[in-house]
C-alpha cells in the first residue's frame, strides 16, 4: 500500500470503494481480508460512506451507490469541451453507425467522458474507462500535440503495452508514430486495445495547436476496414473534430 498520500484515510476510503465496485456486493469481513485491513477500520469507512449515501447497506452486505453517478454527471457538465461536443458526438454515432466517444486527458490517461451508439454492446468502450495515452488512438491524438519534451517525460514515468507488435513499444517508435499523427491529425487503433476492434480518432485543437481532447469512432474490425475505415469513417471523425474545435475556440 502506498504510504505517500498526504491524507491516508482518504486513500483507504477509495480502496474500499474500488474493491466494493470490483465485487459488486461485499461484507465487512470479506473486504477486510482482501484489503488487509482490520474489520473495525473497514466498518468505519463503510459506515461513513453509508451515512454520506455513497454506499448502500443491504443486510450485512454493501454496494456502491448511485450518488457517484450524480457526481460524475455533474462534473462532466462543468467541462466546456463536453458542452461543445455532446451534440456532435451523438451525430457522429448516427452518421458512422458505430460507437462515437469524446475523450479528454486526465492524469496522463485517456478518459472516456461521453460514449454514444453502443446499443449492441459490440465494443468494450464505455463512459468512465481510462487508458494510457500512448496505448489508445484517442490518447495518441491528444499526446501527439504536446511538446516533445513533455512526451518524453511522460514516457519515462509511465508504462504502455510492450507485448503486442501492433503497438509502438519503444520511445523512438512511439515518437515517430506521434509525429505522423500530428502531421495527419488522425490516429488509428488497429486491434491494439482488443482483438476484433478498431478505432480512428482526431484531436480537438486550440489555435495554438494544443489538443484539449479527441473524438473517436470504434467498431468491429470486420466493418472498420478498407475504404470505410481509411476514408469514410476517418472523414467523419475529422469533420466532427473540426466542428467541435470551432465551437469550442
Amino acid at each position: 500500500m502506498d504510504e505517500s498520500y498526504p491524507v491516508q484515510a482518504t486513500a483507504t476510503t477509495m480502496r474500499v470503494v474500488e474493491e466494493l465496485l470490483d465485487r459488486g456486493t461485499a461484507g465487512v469481513t470479506e473486504l477486510a481480508r482482501e484489503l488487509d485491513l482490520s474489520k473495525g477500520a473497514v466498518h468505519n469507512h463503510l459506515k461513513t460512506l453509508n451515512q454520506l449515501e455513497f454506499v448502500v447497506r443491504e443486510g450485512r452486505q454493501y454496494r456502491v451507490g448511485s450518488r457517484f453517478l450524480d457526481l460524475g454527471a455533474r462534473a462532466r457538465e462543468t467541462m466546456p469541451v463536453y458542452q461543445a461536443a455532446r451534440s456532435e458526438v451523438a451525430r457522429l454515432a448516427r452518421s458512422s453507425g458505430e460507437v462515437a466517444a469524446l475523450v479528454v486527458e486526465e492524469h496522463d490517461a485517456a478518459a472516456y467522458i461521453l460514449v454514444e451508439g453502443d446499443e449492441a454492446g459490440e465494443t468494450a468502450v464505455r463512459e468512465g474507462i481510462r487508458r494510457p495515452l500512448p496505448a489508445d488512438a484517442a490518447g495518441r491524438a491528444i499526446l501527439a500535440h504536446r511538446p516533445e519534451d513533455e512526451i518524453r517525460s511522460l514516457l519515462t514515468d509511465s508504462e504502455w503495452p510492450t507485448d503486442d507488435d501492433r503497438v509502438a513499444t519503444t520511445e523512438t517508435a512511439l515518437l515517430d508514430d506521434l509525429r505522423t499523427v500530428r502531421e495527419q491529425s488522425v490516429a488509428f487503433d488497429r486491434e491494439e486495445q482488443a482483438d476484433g476492434t478498431r478505432s480512428v480518432a482526431a484531436p480537438l485543437t486550440t489555435d495554438e495547436g494544443r489538443a484539449v481532447g479527441a473524438v473517436c469512432v470504434t467498431g468491429p474490425a470486420n466493418r472498420m476496414t478498407g475504404k470505410r475505415l481509411e476514408e469514410d469513417i476517418t472523414g467523419l471523425v475529422v469533420s466532427s473534430a473540426n466542428s467541435i474545435s470551432v465551437d469550442l475556440f
